[in-house]
């Protein structure tokens, strides 16, 4: 949930519906992000789910084997994300604001043809629940670039772990996964990539 701006319907009487509803796929960047800034491991908040080669997922833990995604883990009580922080009944407020995904930061925004706009379908509030006359659109159109170029590093670092695999290291565990993301830093595969590329 984002929010920013004027005070958006949309987000004005959050119940924390997008936070119980969504299944929130995140990137090596989010999840080094919310693991520094909320101080916790990322055992602690995020699950690897199941997934389907056709769907762009993502990490192996033996050659040909399934992929799996990162997704925010749910509380089972509440059924809402695990950082959101249940203020009063019907109200619900992102414990992670700062640190939160950039899918969470960019919501309830997407780029069409060039321009920031409204998600064709949304879990809250009505058509008319945000007003684009009121929104950060420069800040939403960054975010939604960030986020882009986030991917990009998430499936090059996705490529390299896949290539451990596929190379016949055998026995990596999801532990194994979460400190090989944690150890890797930001840019760091598409810093060596560009020198590759300088080389004569």
């Amino acid at each position: 949930m984002n929010g920013g701006g004027a005070n958006l319907a949309g987000c004005a009487d959050c119940g924390g519906r997008c936070c119980r509803e969504y299944n929130v796929h995140v990137t090596v960047a989010d999840v080094r992000r919310l693991a520094s800034g909320m101080a916790v491991h990322p055992r602690e908040f995020v699950y690897l789910k199941e997934g389907k080669e056709e769907d762009n997922s993502d990490f192996r833990f033996r050659p040909g084997g399934p992929l799996y995604d990162l997704h925010l883990r749910h509380r089972p009580d509440t059924k809402g994300c695990v950082f959101l922080m249940e203020i009063a009944p019907g109200k619900a407020r992102c414990g992670a604001y700062v640190h939160r995904p950039m899918v969470c930061a960019t919501f309830p925004a997407a780029l069409d043809q060039g321009s920031v706009g409204i998600r064709a379908k949304t879990l809250c509030g009505g058509p008319d629940s945000w007003n684009l006359a009121t929104m950060d659109l420069v800040t939403y159109r960054r975010d939604i670039m960030r986020n882009r170029a986030a991917w990009r590093e998430h499936l090059d670092l996705v490529e390299r772990w896949n290539a451990r695999i596929d190379g016949g290291e055998l026995g990596l565990t999801h532990e194994d996964l979460y400190e090989f993301i944690l150890a890797t830093a930001p840019g760091e595969d598409t810093e060596a990539v560009s020198a590759e590329t300088a080389s004569p």
